[in-house]
């Protein structure tokens, strides 16, 4: 593969950067920055501390954002074919339910004063242990990994690692309400050029549903945890809050809008207003078992 120019490869990490995120691709003598390995927001509407029944459920997912960077616009955009969750028949002690989640593919957009691109990114894979608590409380546990894939622009920001993440997801289901607060930590990396924090993430989700239609608040926040020694910038936070609104499809797939805007941001480059639109169905779930005395 032929290497990127240094001039475009620092453009690349500014462009990308302020989409993809853990945190910034900075040279040491540039200002370029981005924010967590993971997009920020991602998994809000998503009840993500509750264990479902067993079954392959799919989200599929576009997500994109307005940064107000000097000295101009800076333009990107999230798309995820896939993101699953098999929810499997084990349990540990018949109480720990098992999932996997995984997103085998992920397609980046950036466009940046004097530069645009569309490319993969790294995909993501963990398992995860879940607890129903009680009285509409859900308790999940995720370990994950990003998942490098070698390329010249991850290396040029700085994600060409495996980067280790755990996630505590804590979720309200009940009376047709779901709150959901999705916590969680991605590891860094310090090296001599675009060298990565260790980041703190949380994704929040407030949502009432209504007959067919579902509507709330959501937000998320993003902390820098660390500052690299070598390869790195300023430390890097951020709050968003928006709304969103979702109806039901028949009796299977759930659509939601999200639009949000950054109430504080800082060393980010600029204010973001990001939006999203996600459908949430079942590929498979199994058969309901035939009633006894029924002909087959």
């Amino acid at each position: 593969m032929k290497r990127l120019p240094r001039a475009v490869g620092l453009c690349a990490a500014a462009a990308l950067g302020v989409l993809l995120g853990s945190a910034p691709a900075a040279a040491a003598d540039d200002k370029e920055k981005e924010n967590s390995i993971q997009q920020p927001g991602l998994t809000t509407g998503i009840a993500e501390g509750f264990g479902r029944t067993q079954g392959f459920y799919v989200a599929t997912m576009i997500d994109f954002g307005f940064r107000s960077t000097d000295p101009s616009v800076t333009k990107q955009a999230v798309m995820i074919p896939m993101f699953f969750t098999w929810a499997t028949p084990w349990t540990i002690g018949g109480k720990t339910q098992v999932s996997f989640k995984g997103v085998p593919f992920v397609g980046v957009s950036a466009y940046a004063p004097g530069f645009g691109t569309t490319r993969p990114y790294n995909p993501y894979a963990s398992v995860w242990l879940s607890w129903f608590l009680g009285n509409g409380f859900n308790l999940s546990v995720g370990e994950g990994v990003q998942i490098n894939v070698p390329s010249k622009l991850n290396e040029t920001l700085g994600r060409d690692f495996n980067a280790f993440q755990q996630n505590v997801a804590l979720s309200y289901v009940k009376n047709n309400i779901n709150v959901t607060t999705n916590a969680f930590y991605t590891q860094g990396r310090t090296r001599d050029a675009a060298s990565q924090p260790h980041t703190f993430n949380m994704d929040f989700t407030a949502l009432k549903r209504v007959a067919r239609k579902e509507y709330g608040l959501v937000g998320y926040g993003m902390w820098d945890l660390n500052k690299p020694s070598v390869g790195y910038g300023e430390k890097q936070r951020e709050l968003a809050l928006g709304v969103m609104y979702g109806y039901l499809i028949g009796n299977l797939v759930q659509i939601q809008a999200r639009v949000t805007t950054n109430v504080y941001q800082s060393n980010m480059g600029g204010y973001e207003t990001r939006g999203g639109i996600m459908a949430v169905f079942p590929l498979w779930t199994p058969k309901a078992p035939t009633p006894k005395g029924t002909k087959r």
